[in-house]
């Protein structure tokens, strides 16, 4: 590429306006590879000014701090610049020069994102309150004023500079989009219109990737972003040239405007400020009588200690105020409040709610009510929760039935404000099979064509982000024309495509969350940030973690039935969960047997074997089959050891006598991660704090200098203090190495084990109810057709939806004192709402006729339900199927020709056909073919 004329020498010119793959579909590089290409290129500043999205901004300054680079923190924006053509959209460049300037580019990015649907731009009335503090450039090549010149008008295209420089006063520059001598022209026009207007000018143009060579890659991604296809015309318009210019090639594109390259180092360091990382923000509490977050804490923990303990003996005091003046001093306090709060209310409302994670280690959670499990009854490790030697808030993780979890997240909106609260979201990448399907149907491979190659491929592939391993490794022989495909779609993989929900994570800003976190709204029209997971965590938002599980929505739908048949006995849902005894013989013996299919985590293969080897009869059996059945004490070796020392078959041994009252619950044998804690502790003298840390940089597998030092830190003191041989030192670290990245925490196990009881208990006692309620949610582990088969070994009777008798969902009928499962209607296909309500409503029903006078669906909905045996007992399904063809329905009569057409023309209905009607309407076969 020539431009004829002198080349600046001045190097490494700032970048004004790059894009990431964050811009979803549009660019390429991830903000770690932009900021490593421009690092190579000695370029000092870089602005990320990715298309409507802030996404990519936590990473993208993490990697700049780590490369020594000045962030500009920006956004490319689509923009509506007349009333008259409300279709014609642009775009503006923003930069904030501030904090505040951060805010606004929040707040702007969400007014238009966070809508359903999303606004197609944002006019220059959007920016009455949200302009202070932001540089505006006026789009380049994609701007109002580039594309107006473009038009040949230059009157408008002054017009609106001058309110864009109304709106950004001092905070304009007219952008300079030079990427080849073609574009000279049209900059030395914008130059001449920003010198009528007294305006700056800026050398920026965009970067979309790192060469040319990357442009037939550039082209396909935005064409899977358009849903278009290659050739179509429409891409031509888009900028494919748009790479990463070195300072030389740079300099000489605006050779010609000197002051444009010198302007790129005045908006770079107007662009200069810190944006506050790892600062955590707790939100605002209202408290009583002026009293500190620390305060109210002490008081509700002591208060539930008094409901929980007997006595509050030393163990308890000792122990309450170690952990508050640990919450207190890292300033926690807030999030224990917050999350009792909501807990509080969930039991308010009857939602079951269960904890999981470590959280369960901390006697202060135990006390609010946001765990269960005794920490002091179960030796817990407060540290393995919340590790005072680590500058991090811990995760304090809550199950909540899956059905009514909306209801404890619409009390999280409404109490603490729907302006500061959103779900957290999560980055939904191309994997083999989507990368595939979509490069294939913008490469316009018929569609059947593509169904048999992802077919082929697994529903996961373990590359993540990787691009090293080829997923399509074993479909190219089989299909060598499409090579390139193959090559193309490899390509993709993990690159963003969009933004999901997260499955539980909710902040909750202490103000308005757009002056910190931009959010969009999903598709199921809930609110999240554009920050996922490990974004959050740097910007410091308090996060919990609120998470929708079936096993409890389960054992909510058989306690519906509970308080529904023994309202006299139990007032709630909750109450009747409550009251489960932890002792229970026949519980016991299901559980010892194994026959816990359906039952909360612990009814696959692997744990029903565990559970019948150790003969687990008691919450804490279950506790220690779950830890059991984990890749720790396999990897240890100690798996079967324990088992026979469980059962009295082999006596308990210890490597070493120290290590007795360490592993003296656990048989001697390391089950829980707690254990490591234990051992760290007590053989080497870490502190609880170190004994954490060790277990962390374990669970990660280092195997550098500073594991090395740690074990001989750990070996030199179990000799010193215990007199245990290097060697014997040497083979207890690896044993806890081996098991640290792969056990169970206590804690977790214990939160579990006592929801898997209930479940247990449920099964037993109610066993209808319970089946009923685990094909109403879709089951667990296995697929609905096993737990059918596991309802019927239970002696239950299965039978299709009924129109009579079925509800929306499975459910347990009691029809002549007998209790029977129905598939729920739901299930039928292609069945509407609306004619499931109006059967709801209208029955019961005699006859088919007697449905279709009363209801109205349409002839396909009518054959589906007698196809699956909806109708069952109201004539034979051929019968009925030739009846349904041959009558003249009209709403509020009988039928033409009803009389006449019985029995007429009878269809043929055999077992066989009943059969593959199930499996095409139900998705799963009921009926029994010898």
């Amino acid at each position: 590429m020539s431009y004829n004329i002198k080349v600046m020498s001045k190097p490494a010119y700032p970048l004004l306006n790059t894009f990431s793959y964050y811009s979803f579909l549009e660019g390429l590089l991830s903000p770690e590879d932009l900021v490593a290409a421009s690092q190579s290129l000695d370029i000092q500043a870089l602005a990320l000014t990715d298309h409507n999205h802030l996404s990519g901004v936590v990473e993208f300054i993490l990697a700049c701090q780590t490369a020594d680079m000045q962030p500009l923190l920006g956004l490319s924006l689509d923009f509506i610049a007349t009333k008259a053509e409300p279709e014609a959209v642009c775009r503006l460049a923003l930069l904030a020069t501030s904090f505040k300037g951060w805010g606004n580019l929040c707040h702007l990015s969400s007014m238009l994102l966070d809508q359903t649907p999303p606004l197609k731009g944002l006019t220059i009335a959007s920016f009455a309150n949200h302009s202070k503090d932001l540089i505006c450039l006026t789009g380049g090549q994609q701007g109002p004023i580039d594309l107006l010149l473009k038009q040949g008008d230059w009157a408008r295209a002054g017009e609106i500079l001058m309110t864009l420089k109304q709106t950004f006063p001092d905070q304009l520059y007219v952008q300079l989009d030079v990427r080849s001598p073609n574009d000279l022209e049209r900059a030395e026009s914008l130059r001449e219109l920003a010198q009528q207007h007294d305006l700056p000018v800026v050398a920026a143009n965009p970067v979309l990737t790192r060469t040319t060579a990357d442009a037939g890659l550039l082209r396909l991604v935005n064409a899977i972003r358009l849903n278009t296809q290659l050739d179509d015309p429409v891409l031509e318009s888009l900028p494919f040239d748009a790479v990463l210019p070195d300072s030389q090639e740079f300099a000489a594109r605006y050779a010609a405007f000197p002051e444009a390259l010198e302007n790129t180092f005045e908006v770079a360091e107007r662009c200069r400020f810190d944006m506050p990382l790892s600062q955590v923000r707790f939100p605002q509490l209202t408290l009583p009588n002026g009293q500190t977050a620390n305060e109210v804490l002490r008081q509700q923990a002591y208060a539930g200690a008094k409901q929980n303990y007997a006595e509050i003996t030393a163990e308890v005091t000792t122990r309450l105020d170690y952990e508050l003046e640990v919450i207190a001093k890292q300033g926690y306090a807030p999030l224990f409040l917050v999350m009792a709060d909501v807990l509080a209310h969930a039991r308010e409302i009857d939602v079951p709610t269960g904890s999981r994670g470590s959280a369960a280690s901390s006697l202060v959670a135990h006390c609010l009510g946001i765990t269960e499990p005794d920490p002091l009854a179960l030796n817990l490790y407060f540290e393995r929760f919340l590790n005072p030697a680590r500058a991090k808030p811990p995760d304090i993780d809550v199950d909540i039935d899956s059905k009514h979890r909306d209801l404890v997240l619409q009390y999280v909106f409404d109490r603490y404000g729907k302006d500061r609260v959103a779900m957290v979201s999560t980055v939904s990448r191309f994997r083999g099979r989507s990368a595939l399907r979509e490069v294939a149907k913008a490469r316009g491979i018929p569609k059947a064509q593509i169904n048999r190659m992802v077919k082929e491929l697994p529903w996961y592939h373990r590359s993540g982000r990787s691009r090293a391993e080829d997923p399509y490794a074993e479909l190219r022989p089989q299909w060598p024309q499409y090579t390139e495909i193959f090559d193309q779609a490899r390509q993709l993989l993990g690159i963003p495509r969009h933004l999901s929900i997260h499955p539980g994570g909710v902040v909750i800003a202490p103000d308005t969350l757009h002056e910190l976190v931009p959010t969009e709204r999903a598709s199921k029209g809930v609110r999240i940030t554009q920050f996922d997971l490990e974004s959050i965590e740097p910007v410091g938002l308090v996060k919990l973690d609120l998470l929708g599980i079936r096993g409890l929505a389960v054992l909510a739908d058989v306690a519906d039935f509970v308080v529904q048949k023994y309202p006299e006995r139990f007032a709630s849902r909750l109450d009747f969960l409550d009251t489960i005894p932890w002792e229970d013989a026949q519980t016991s013996d299901l559980i010892r047997n194994a026959e816990t299919i359906g039952c909360f985590q612990i009814e696959s293969p692997g744990m029903r074997q565990t559970l019948s080897d150790i003969q687990a009869s008691k919450v804490v059996d279950i506790m220690i089959a779950l830890a059991l059945y984990r890749p720790g004490p396999l990897t240890g070796g100690m798996r079967d050891s324990f088992v026979r020392r469980h059962l009295g078959q082999e006596p308990v041994e210890y490597l070493h006598p120290a290590l007795k009252p360490l592993l003296e619950d656990t048989l001697g044998v390391i089950l829980y991660q707690e254990d490591v804690l234990r051992i760290a502790s007590g053989i080497a003298d870490f502190t609880p704090a170190e004994s954490d840390l060790l277990r962390r940089a374990m669970s990660h597998f280092d195997p550098g200098k500073a594991m090395q030092a740690l074990q001989k830190k750990f070996v030199a003191a179990a000799k010193r203090k215990h007199n245990i041989p290097d060697s014997l030192g040497i083979r207890i670290w690896e044993l806890m190495y081996a098991f640290a990245g792969y056990g169970f925490p206590k804690a977790h196990a214990a939160s579990y084990a006592r929801t898997a009881w209930r479940s247990a208990y449920c099964k037993v006692h109610y066993p209808a109810e319970f089946m009923a309620a685990v094909l109403a949610n879709w089951g667990g582990y296995y697929r609905q057709k096993h737990y059918i088969e596991e309802a019927r070994r239970m002696g239950l009777v299965v039978c299709a939806p009924h129109i009579n008798y079925s509800a929306a969902e499975f459910s347990a009928i009691r029809i002549d004192n007998n209790v029977e499962l129905y598939m729920g209607l739901n299930q039928v296909k292609e069945l509407t709402t609306n004619v499931q309500k109006q059967i709801f409503e209208q029955r019961p029903f005699r006859s088919l006729a007697d449905l279709m006078v009363r209801v109205t669906p349409s002839e396909r909905e009518a054959e589906n339900l007698i196809k699956v045996g909806a109708l069952a007992g109201l004539g034979e399904t051929g019968e009925l199927l030739a009846e349904l063809v041959s009558g003249q329905w009209r709403s509020g009569q009988p039928a033409l020709f009803q009389m006449e057409s019985a029995g007429q023309g009878t269809t043929t209905w055999a077992s066989e056909d009943q059969a593959a009607a199930e499996k095409e309407l139900l998705g799963t076969q009921l009926t029994q073919i010898n």
